[in-house]
């Protein structure tokens, strides 16, 4: 198992060149370090993103954990969104995987189901079309889920 490492410093990052960095960029009183080292002791990979840190969790799901301002706003929009039930499944609107928004001394936690991506390639290969909403999400960012539904999994705000 890889070692996961918040906000590693210089020797951090030379001894454990096979190890997972994240980074927290803004925290006030420490509430996001405390955050972020809670999950990652529990998780057994993670992904640096621009505004959050994602930690992939036993039981097939994921923790979103904000690591500045724009990540408060990412996590507060994917935790408040969902898919109604009468879009479920159609071309023009995006499909959103199951989530939950948590909130941990005021700041907003995402877990979310998890989904393995998919290029574009592989979502014709495996659907024989890509559907319209796909290229609306930020970096084509979409997978299937357990269930092997097409859903989007990073279509923050910012």
């Amino acid at each position: 198992m890889q070692s996961i490492i918040i906000n590693p410093t210089d020797e951090q990052e030379l001894s454990h060149p096979n190890g997972i960095f994240v980074y927290v960029d803004e925290d006030v009183d420490g509430v996001l370090m405390g955050l972020h080292e809670r999950f990652a002791r529990r998780s057994f990979a993670a992904w640096a993103g621009r505004t959050r840190n994602v930690f992939q969790m036993r039981g097939g799901y994921v923790v979103k954990l904000p690591k500045n301002f724009l990540g408060i706003r990412d996590n507060d929009w994917e935790g408040s969104v969902s898919n109604a039930p009468e879009s479920l499944g159609c071309e023009w609107h995006i499909q959103y995987p199951r989530t939950r928004l948590a909130v941990f001394d005021e700041v907003p936690v995402v877990f979310m189901e998890f989904v393995n991506p998919l290029s574009s390639q592989e979502i014709v290969s495996r659907f024989g079309h890509e559907p319209d909403w796909v290229m609306s999400v930020d970096g084509g960012q979409v997978g299937v889920n357990r269930a092997g539904r097409l859903v989007a999994y990073d279509y923050g705000v910012c």
